[in-house]
């Protein structure tokens, strides 16, 4: 696109003209009627079933955990190595369930169960990471094997309910929806972007915003049940 491309062309004479993308996501249909989660292995601890959490829609209609972020950006090089993301495995569940990062950033991976968890993720049927999680409070940083940017399925390989979705970006201009569907994205230099909203089982959500040099854009995704 014209827009992108003369935005990062000019990337360091811009840099002072940014904005913002101050946006919401809802959820438009009913919400869907999802299974409750059964336990199959470590009952004692675990319980018998545990809630579904594919969707989290607030009493407005505010759809929490989707992932908002501008497509076909060049990449920025890495994230500050410093800025710690860390993945808990906690009462048999992940949390948070959908994360999102810039590589180069930690990713730490911590159990705080008295139960083994071996999270393992897969970027398409690739492992990116299988890790031994044998003990209450067994942390492992993950940092290193995270190469490339992409979506990273995280499930359990002892309990097989667990479920949770890492996505990595090479650029920072991203954001997860919060509990009451709402999101930033902030400083993005002035120009026309793609803007995606993906959520792991509604899909994903697309539309065009143009960047002015000062100031906010506001926008809304709207979704409805899977098609």
């Amino acid at each position: 696109m014209t827009g992108l491309v003369t935005a990062f062309s000019t990337l360091v004479y811009t840099a002072a003209f940014a904005g913002s993308i101050i946006g919401e996501v809802r959820f438009t249909d009913d919400p869907p009627a999802m299974p409750t989660v059964k336990v199959s292995k470590d009952q004692d601890y675990c319980g018998e079933t545990l809630p579904n959490e594919t969707y989290l829609i607030g009493s407005d209609g505010g759809l929490q955990n989707v992932v908002v972020f501008i497509e076909t950006l060049p990449s920025m090089g890495l994230g500050d190595p410093q800025k710690e993301n860390i993945l808990n495995n906690t009462v048999c569940r992940y949390s948070p369930r959908i994360l999102a990062l810039q590589k180069g950033e930690r990713l730490r991976v911590t159990n705080n169960d008295p139960k083994l968890h071996i999270p393992h993720s897969y970027h398409e049927d690739r492992t990116v990471f299988n890790l031994s999680l044998p003990f209450k409070g067994t942390t492992i940083d993950a940092t290193p094997r995270i190469r490339l940017a992409g979506l990273l399925k995280v499930v359990c390989d002892t309990h097989a309910w667990m479920l949770a979705y890492i996505h990595v970006f090479d650029h920072p201009y991203f954001a997860v929806t919060d509990e009451r569907g709402m999101f930033t994205i902030s400083n993005l230099p002035a120009g026309t972007y793609v803007l995606k909203a993906w959520h792991e089982d509604a899909g994903v959500r697309s539309q065009e915003l143009t960047i002015p040099e000062t100031g906010d854009v506001q926008t809304v995704f709207e979704f409805t049940r899977k098609q």
